[in-house]
């Protein structure tokens, strides 16, 4: 969650959670690492794999409208890889929404929470 509270606020706050979101990537890469192989669970996907896959998917493109990166693949490259290959698995693949809608809802949703947590600081 701190990944989407980057996408909705900007100055000090979106880089303390920029910097948590990052933390926590750090302990899948750990984990992804350990475990040497293509999906957290061996060769095929997994429960832990669809638990987290909304991070495959939906973290490049809130990366991308908050002009923020969380997913470096130079530093988290285990993480990089496992988001690509679970992204283009068959059995995921055709089934994620077309990618240019998740953008115009995910630019709507983050200024309409980031215009709420701002009047909510404010007060």
């Amino acid at each position: 969650m701190n990944a989407w509270r980057a996408l909705c606020i900007e100055g000090e706050d979106k880089e303390m959670h920029l910097k948590e979101a990052v933390e926590s990537l750090e302990k899948i890469e750990q984990e992804l690492i350990k475990g040497k192989c293509k999906f957290f669970g061996g060769e095929s996907i997994g429960y832990l794999d669809v638990a987290l896959g909304v991070i495959s998917y939906w973290l490049p493109v809130w990366e991308e409208i908050g002009s923020m990166t969380i997913v470096d693949p130079i530093q988290f490259p285990a993480t990089a890889g496992w988001m690509e290959n679970f992204r283009n698995h068959p059995v995921v693949k055709d089934k994620l929404p077309p990618r240019d809608k998740m953008v115009v809802y995910f630019q709507w949703r983050s200024k309409e929470i980031g215009a709420k947590m701002a009047s909510v600081t404010k007060s």
